[in-house]
């Protein structure tokens, strides 16, 4: 398979869900996904609930790091419906060293169904895959029980915390560095074929 080239974003699928290009469509259903209890509580990227013109913004910066070649933010959806309920995708990606980092949010009205962890299973195969990635890396906000179970689900190891790394919400605020290397994920996904 040849290195993915960003021409059309592609759609991945698993057994539930559509993971596909996010769309302005897509903007009152983004804004709920941040709107709905909880999930707001460990996002880096928002001070507060995104507004209107702040959900537009960051659509268009899903369109800037495609056109970049840095990043693909995916849509996620429920098959058979096409109605976004998260977003999962990686962004600082540096094909020179074969990195990405990832991240994700999901409506709290899903959560605890194994969605994010399908979503981020088919991101991670693509991340491998597609782009050939040596290293996948995902920052999660210190304290984040969630997110650090779901990524050392996926294999995903704990390297080490930014200490007071972002100033968010009036304090500084530390991250927890995952990191997933493509022998450790071939090793995990022989060992699930095996089995």
């Amino acid at each position: 398979m040849t290195r993915f080239d960003f021409a059309v974003t592609p759609t991945l699928e698993t057994r539930r869900l559509r993971l596909r290009r996010i769309t302005t469509d897509d903007h009152h259903d983004w804004l709920a996904v941040w709107h709905s209890p909880g999930v707001l509580d460990y996002l880096i990227d928002f001070q507060g609930a995104p507004n209107d013109a702040v959900g537009r913004e960051i659509i268009q910066w899903a369109e800037r790091i495609f056109s970049d070649r840095s990043g693909i933010r995916w849509a996620i959806t429920l098959k058979p419906a096409d109605r976004m309920i998260g977003s999962c995708g990686f962004h600082l990606y540096d094909r020179a060293h074969r990195r990405a980092e990832i991240g994700y949010e999901l409506h709290s009205d899903f959560w605890r169904q194994g969605i994010m962890t399908e979503a981020v299973g088919a991101l991670l195969e693509f991340c491998f895959a597609a782009l050939k990635t040596h290293r996948v890396e995902a920052d999660v906000v210190e304290g984040n029980a969630a997110s650090a179970a779901l990524l050392k689900k996926l294999g995903f190891t704990l390297e080490g915390i930014w200490r007071e790394r972002i100033y968010q919400r009036n304090t500084y605020q530390s991250l927890w560095q995952f990191g997933l290397l493509a022998p450790e994920y071939r090793a995990i996904h022989s060992a699930g074929s095996d089995s």
